[in-house]
């Protein structure tokens, strides 16, 4: 049975690995040198830095469950702006939704993205954001059918490598 709930310090070890495999899952094969990619997993995931990140009171997360078995997790970040949103607005950023890839396409994100938008919305946001791989199409797919608009992008740099992303935005209620 899928159950998603808020995350607290006590998940952090869940979204710690949860964060590397699928992160890794999903953009591994793009690294042309693994170590780059290595660092980046054990840096941006460690648990110390899950655990800092979640008791920020700007940072909302969310873990998925299946029975007891962590397979998703998502990141809200509050009061984020954009260079590509008009700066009268209320913004907030979806950092993450991750999914482990055997769990993708069973309607699971469509469920989680409610609770965000509704979170989202309960804190006085009229924007939602997020960044997405251009050469991401499922997931600007998943993303356009939920209203969001391309509005801008950005380089982002892991390693040697960059990556080019897509700047998204949904108008929210």
């Amino acid at each position: 049975m899928i159950r998603i709930s808020r995350a607290t310090i006590h998940d952090a070890k869940s979204i710690s690995f949860l964060g590397k495999k699928t992160f890794d899952q999903s953009f591994g094969h793009l690294f042309h040198d693994r170590k780059d990619l290595i660092e980046y997993l054990d840096y941006t995931f460690s648990r110390t830095k899950i655990i800092n990140s979640i008791q920020k009171p700007h940072n909302i997360y969310w873990l998925v469950l299946d029975d007891d078995l962590p397979i998703g997790y998502a990141k809200l970040q509050l009061n984020a702006q954009s260079e590509f949103i008009d700066t009268n607005t209320t913004v907030c950023k979806l950092q993450r939704i991750y999914f482990l890839k055997s769990y993708a396409s069973q309607g699971i994100g469509n469920k989680l993205q409610q609770m965000i938008f509704d979170e989202a919305i309960r804190s006085g946001n009229t924007n939602l954001w997020l960044s997405a791989l251009k050469d991401n199409e499922r997931a600007i797919a998943f993303y356009e059918r939920s209203d969001y608009e391309i509005v801008g992008e950005h380089p982002f740099t892991i390693g040697k490598q960059e990556f080019d992303f897509w700047v998204m935005n949904k108008k929210l209620a």
